[in-house]
């Protein structure tokens, strides 16, 4: 016979600290996940030209969107709200105007036509500016707090080009039209 089968000395037991540390991590892996997924949903900005914007007005409420447009040249009016650079002018793209207070500098490359993108809410009610020229004059605006103006040298001839430089074409005599109004 073997000893396999006489009595052994019984295992020592686990200590607490054994059964806190895979415990620990497991909280801390669910933790760090639970909160990367948050930071995702909650940070991600949505983005909407200036039709689009207008068309959702009522759904994104005061939530933090991204708009893009091209500025009207004859709304551009820089000045101050207090210490504040305000930079105030109107976007147009799809036919649909959008009349933006931007707080802060602009970018390098602000300028009409060029088309930009903007971070901001929407807020009703007039921006307390001197001598702007609202576009869209409709009772809201864009608060935007972010700019960002892209140029690329890199032109493309693509299958989208006609139809591109149709809606290029369409929001220049928009905004021809609205200048001269």
């Amino acid at each position: 016979m073997t000893d396999d089968l006489a009595p052994q000395q019984p295992r020592p037991a686990r200590s607490p600290r054994r059964k806190i540390l895979p415990a620990a991590i497991a909280i801390s892996v669910l933790a760090a996940v639970v909160g990367l997924v948050w930071n995702l949903v909650g940070g991600s900005l949505f983005f909407y030209n200036a039709n689009e914007a207008v068309e959702r007005r009522a759904e994104l409420g005061d939530e933090r969107f991204t708009l893009q447009g091209s500025p009207v040249g004859c709304s551009i009016t820089e000045g101050f709200q207090g210490d504040v650079p305000v930079v105030v002018f109107s976007v147009s793209f799809g036919g649909e105007a959008v009349d933006i207070v931007h707080f802060g500098d602009p970018a390098d490359l602000f300028q009409p036509d060029v088309p930009v993108v903007l971070d901001g809410y929407w807020v009703q009610g007039d921006p307390g500016v001197v001598d702007r020229t609202p576009i869209a004059d409709d009772g809201w605006y864009f608060a935007s707090d972010r700019m960002r103006v892209k140029h690329d040298n890199d032109y493309i001839n693509d299958d989208d080009y006609d139809e591109r430089l149709a809606e290029s074409e369409a929001a220049a005599e928009f905004a021809s039209e609205a200048c001269s109004a």
